[in-house]
């Protein structure tokens, strides 16, 4: 059976280093908005790190970043193109922060102490992953 075809972009090395930028600035804001007690703040921050990151290490080892309409994509992508003993624990960290994306930005609920803090740790484990293949 041939994989399902997801949509994606060419992107640059210099492109993939700028997303890996955003994804600091956005791991830093999540960091700090979860020390405030701003679950929502740190909910979608991770969020956007989560993403950022992964366009970063796609664009850094690929070439491509993800372009489909689902966020969900780039865990498939992941797979695909990353060649890492540890690409399929951190997708599924990926697909769970991923998970969380419409309630903290969609949803009327706010965001919980205990979801702000799952997303933190697994942002936290996923970008330290990330940032190994971006040696500095």
């Amino acid at each position: 059976m041939t994989p399902k075809k997801r949509s994606t972009r060419a992107i640059t090395e210099q492109e993939a280093h700028s997303y890996f930028k955003k994804a600091e600035e956005f791991y830093l804001t999540m960091a700090e908005a979860f020390q405030k007690r701003r679950w929502n703040a740190a909910g979608l921050a991770g969020v956007h790190c989560a993403i950022s990151a992964t366009d970063a290490l796609l664009g850094k080892k690929a070439r491509i970043r993800s372009s489909g309409e689902s966020h969900m994509d780039a865990v498939e992508l992941l797979k695909q193109y990353i060649d890492d003993a540890n690409v399929g624990a951190q997708s599924q960290r990926l697909y769970r922060v991923l998970s969380e994306k419409s309630l903290v930005e969609y949803d009327s609920r706010e965001f919980r102490e205990a979801e702000a803090a799952a997303v933190v740790k697994d942002v936290g484990r996923y970008f330290e992953w990330v940032k190994e293949h971006f040696p500095i």
